[in-house]
């Protein structure tokens, strides 16, 4: 189906709101390009909720002129806390029948929205994904995945998901029905992680629907430059992926047709990468490096599927020197971490 047949039918989903979260901080450069994307969606029937979270610049301010000016803005102006807690503000606040969530760093098609409420008109999904872009400033990339609409399993939505391996935006180029979250059990963002969180969510989000359509048109600009990696020497609570990928596993196991393996592999990537940041000589009995090196421990080697991941975790086991070697030659230049 095309845009114009789509559009043929947009009275379908014309009085459907739809709830887009953008959680805002200290991105007063970005932040307005962000919010005229938003502001100009051809759809019109939107809440757009901003939850400034502890900006120090003028992105407060930017939030509010844009609330003075649509009745469909609403700012809410929080102390400074992780994306979980402003997320989850952003929840409490959405009164539309779908949710979306925009990154205050990234922009969306002007028809995005209407393109994918419409689409979902015929089939009532209960989310719904499309491509995406990754912007730099040197390119604009298109994501190559399937190319025809179709209803996925829970398990090809969830490694369609996974396969990302530049970015790590799990939730921002989808959109869900709201009841997918506060119908029992309720989902929420994990307030005790500060990494891989959106990760967690969206496999939530794929275990509790019905329905999941995936629609392969490009919407979403995810702004690669603008999400480069805090260093986990600088940022331990990066860690706390750790948590959200297992419980993420745990999760999905108690589906035998979900593929794991992935998740597992995740794991193993940011242990390894966390590990190669933060030991030297020095720390080596420390109780951070020594957790982390059980950690290589935690699944068996047969069921991850990266063979390069495995071998680099095996190697590790053995020696972490020999692994961070292994992990720059042959791994680590494939990655966006």
């Amino acid at each position: 189906m095309n845009l114009s047949q789509v559009l043929k039918l947009s009275w379908l989903g014309g009085n459907v709101m739809i709830s887009v979260i953008v959680t805002v901080q200290n991105i007063e450069k970005l932040l307005p390009k962000c919010l005229h994307n938003i502001k100009g969606q051809t759809y019109r029937n939107l809440q757009v909720i901003l939850i400034d979270n502890g900006s120090s610049d003028k992105s407060g301010e930017i939030c509010d002129k844009f609330a003075k000016l649509d009745a469909r803005f609403h700012v809410i102006h929080i102390e400074r806390s992780n994306l979980s807690v402003a997320r989850n503000i952003g929840l409490s606040y959405a009164q539309g029948e779908y949710v979306c969530f925009v990154n205050s760093v990234d922009w969306i098609d002007a028809e995005m929205l209407e393109y994918l409420i419409t689409i979902n008109a015929k089939f009532n999904a209960d989310t719904i994904t499309c491509r995406y872009y990754e912007d730099t400033i040197e390119e604009l990339l298109i994501v190559s995945d399937p190319i025809e609409t179709q209803f996925m399993s829970k398990n090809e939505a969830i490694q369609l998901c996974l396969a990302q391996t530049r970015i790590h935006g799990f939730l921002c180029n989808k959109l869900f029905k709201l009841k997918i979250f506060n119908s029992n059990p309720a989902i929420r963002f994990d307030e005790e992680v500060d990494h891989y969180e959106d990760l967690l969510v969206a496999m939530h989000c794929f275990f509790k629907s019905k329905k999941i359509l995936y629609n392969p048109p490009p919407h979403y600009h995810y702004y690669l430059s603008q999400h480069l990696p805090v260093n986990v020497l600088q940022n331990k609570e990066k860690l706390t992926g750790l948590k959200a990928i297992e419980k993420a596993i745990d999760l999905l196991s108690q589906d035998s047709s979900i593929d794991t393996r992935v998740l597992k592999d995740y794991y193993i990537r940011l242990t390894l990468s966390s590990l190669f940041l933060l030991a030297t000589p020095e720390n080596m009995n420390d109780l951070l490096i020594i957790n982390l090196k059980q950690n290589l421990y935690h699944y068996d080697l047969t069921e991850h599927k990266d063979k390069d991941l495995k071998k680099c975790c095996m190697i590790t086991r053995r020696n972490i020197g020999l692994g961070k070697i292994y992990w720059d030659m042959f791994y680590k230049k494939h990655l966006v971490e």
